[in-house]
């Protein structure tokens, strides 16, 4: 009998199922603990990329408040005129869409000493149109008395650069928000705040649906005020626990950790937790057994499968072997060549044995899969290599827009660098002949990013060029370029930029700034900055009309002039190489100006570390050696 065919058939596939059964159990049992790794990396991921999101528009609504504030000082220092500083609201507020409203409020009698309030906040309305908020118009708003106006008013008087409030129910709309402020100074003096409310009750709304299994819940909560927010724990009532210290929930603790599982109840939760930037944190405990009950069914389910289809198939060997085994399986083997070789059009239909017609619909399912995943991968490659040709093509624009050829000859000479972050900006620099005793320089920054930012740096390059070399005196050229700008304007983009005009003949500078950092003047006692006339950025009022200054540089005197890239170079804690660092750095030791921008480089690289370069970094020197004689 053991001679037969059929006996050895039979013993032969006893032991391949006793072996395979073998091997399958260990990998089943392999592929449970690595589904339980797949499982919390997920969960985590998904959780993370929500607070990615919420992050991002925090970001967003700081950079807001700061831009608000720029603003204010323009608008406290230029005439404090009402439709001017309600331009800017607006300005501004369409720039960020996710913030409810913004405005400017300031000290007590700081606008006039006959007027105690003085606001300008600006609102989106349902229409998805901007209004002024009319109690501001009418000056008739007491912000002093709200409580988020000393808690920023506390913040900033500390020299922070912006401030959070704790979260609140708004008295007059009753929605549930929390303010940033950022200071508007008069020189160094706090004048006042700008601020910028977001709404939370619609981000309540998604983090509360965040549940990874039934009986999971989330936290949100503001540590730092150790004030409770909203939590979808069951038999916790919302209303009656918003505002309460964390230690009133029970399974709260400081010593938490993510990923550190610990005991609620009865049960064992592992926690997810993730800390926004303006300091509100989020915690989704998931009950551990539920989140592995899935990969626990599957194991059940595929040890349980492989034991019934031993027996079975023992039992019917034979028929089986004989009538319904070779077919298939060369069909299924003709099937998968044709899918290795790229043919993914095909599809199986088998409907018996039981056991291949599952592995048939396993390769139908795979075929599927391969296939959707082909094209999602082709158009992620196709967005790449978009994304990485713009990049390229913007690099290429702002690159061959920069002079190199720098000038050095017994009266003077000059050097720039411009090291591009990797989002290509706006910066640029540029400097040429008015005629020959008067030598012009720029240094600017456009903001936004990509080709649309360096094709409008190429075009603010060209119009200041143009109207410097047409003659125009410094003043009314850089209104022209204005008004020329403001008529190519695109969407929600402006221009800082300084401008200077050099008389060879006096050492005499004519300057305008519009909005650009203070230049440093280097004399026989060191770097030191200038103080200088502040405009408002080209591209944002056609009618402005731009004020110039002048200064004088003695023999060997320098002028430093850069973009905000540099006192705004972050370490991956968000520290500023900030303006004083820039100043120490120069006053240093005496160098050439090649090696006075090298230095600067060398300070900002030993202060950022292994933080990506977040903008441009653009400086340019230049270096008065003596007067032309007429």
């Amino acid at each position: 009998m053991l001679n037969s065919i059929k006996s050895k058939i039979v013993i032969l596939t006893l032991s391949l199922l006793l072996v395979l059964g073998l091997v399958v159990t260990g990998a089943a049992i392999m592929a449970f603990y690595h589904d339980k790794e797949l499982i919390i990396a997920g969960n985590n991921s998904a959780i993370t990329a929500f607070e990615g999101q919420l992050n991002t528009e925090i970001a967003a609504l700081e950079k807001n408040a700061q831009d608000l504030a720029v603003m204010g000082e323009i608008y406290f220092q230029k005439g404090k005129q009402q439709d001017v500083g309600e331009f800017f609201t607006k300005q501004i507020l369409k720039n960020y869409p996710n913030s409810m409203g913004n405005g400017i409020y300031f000290k007590p009698y700081e606008i006039s000493d006959d007027r105690k309030i003085s606001c300008i906040h600006a609102v989106w309305e349902k229409d998805n149109q901007i209004s002024m908020l009319p109690s501001c118009v009418t000056n008739t708003f007491n912000y002093f008395d709200q409580n988020w106006y000393p808690e920023i008013l506390n913040d900033l008087q500390k020299r922070q650069k912006v401030s959070w409030t704790k979260p609140y129910r708004s008295t007059q709309l009753g929605i549930l928000m929390t303010t940033v402020g950022a200071g508007i100074y008069n020189q160094k003096d706090l004048v006042g705040m700008a601020t910028v409310d977001w709404e939370l009750d619609t981000i309540l709304k998604s983090i509360l649906k965040i549940k990874p299994t039934p009986n999971s819940f989330v936290l949100f909560a503001d540590k730092t005020s150790d004030y409770i927010i909203a939590t979808t724990e069951k038999g916790v009532n919302n209303d009656a626990i918003m505002g309460k210290s964390l230690s009133t929930l029970k399974w709260y603790s400081k010593q938490l950790k993510e990923g550190q599982p610990f005991n609620y109840n009865g049960t064992k939760y592992i926690p997810y937790i993730k800390q926004l930037g303006n300091g509100l944190f989020l915690i989704v405990n998931v009950p551990l057994f539920e989140l592995f009950q899935a990969a626990l069914h599957h194991l059940c389910v595929l040890l349980s499968v492989l034991l019934i289809s031993t027996l079975i198939i023992v039992g019917i060997l034979y028929w089986v072997l004989k009538r319904n085994i070779n077919q298939p399986i060369s069909e299924l083997t003709e099937i998968a060549q044709k899918i290795s070789q790229g043919d993914l059009e095909k599809t199986i239909h088998l409907d018996k044995p039981s056991e291949l017609a599952q592995l048939a619909s396993s390769f139908n399912k795979m075929k599927t899969d391969m296939k959707a995943h082909l094209l999602q991968l082709a158009k992620v490659s196709s967005e790449k290599e978009k994304m990485e040709s713009e990049l390229a093509i913007a690099h290429t624009i702002q690159d061959s827009a920069l002079p190199k050829d720098f000038p050095k000859n017994e009266y003077f000479e000059l050097f720039a660098s411009m090291t591009p972050a990797k989002e290509v900006g706006g910066d640029f620099y540029d400097f040429f002949p008015v005629d020959e005793n008067h030598f012009a320089f720029v240094m600017a920054d456009v903001s936004g990013k990509g080709i649309t930012a360096a094709l409008y740096m190429m075009s603010a390059k060209t119009v200041i060029k143009n109207m410097l070399q047409a003659g125009y005196p410094l003043q009314d050229a850089m209104n022209r370029a204005n008004r020329g700008l403001c008529d190519n304007h695109a969407r929600g983009m402006f221009v800082t930029a300084f401008v200077g005009i050099l008389d060879l003949t006096t050492g005499q500078v004519q300057y305008v700034s519009a909005g650009h950092c203070p230049p440093l003047h280097k004399t026989k006692d060191g770097y030191d900055y200038i103080t200088v006339i502040r405009n408002l950025f080209l591209c944002v009022s056609p009618d402005y009309k731009y004020e110039g200054g002048k200064f004088k540089l003695n023999k060997n005197d320098r002028l430093f002039l850069y973009t905000d890239g540099i006192p705004e170079a972050q370490t991956i804690d968000e520290k500023f190489f900030d303006k004083e660092r820039l100043k120490k750095a120069l006053n240093q030791k005496e160098m050439s100006l090649t090696d006075t921008v090298a230095n600067v480089h060398k300070h900002i690289q030993r202060f950022v570390k292994d933080a990506p370069q977040s903008d441009d970094i653009t400086m340019m020197v230049l270096e008065f050696h003596k007067a032309k004689k007429n």
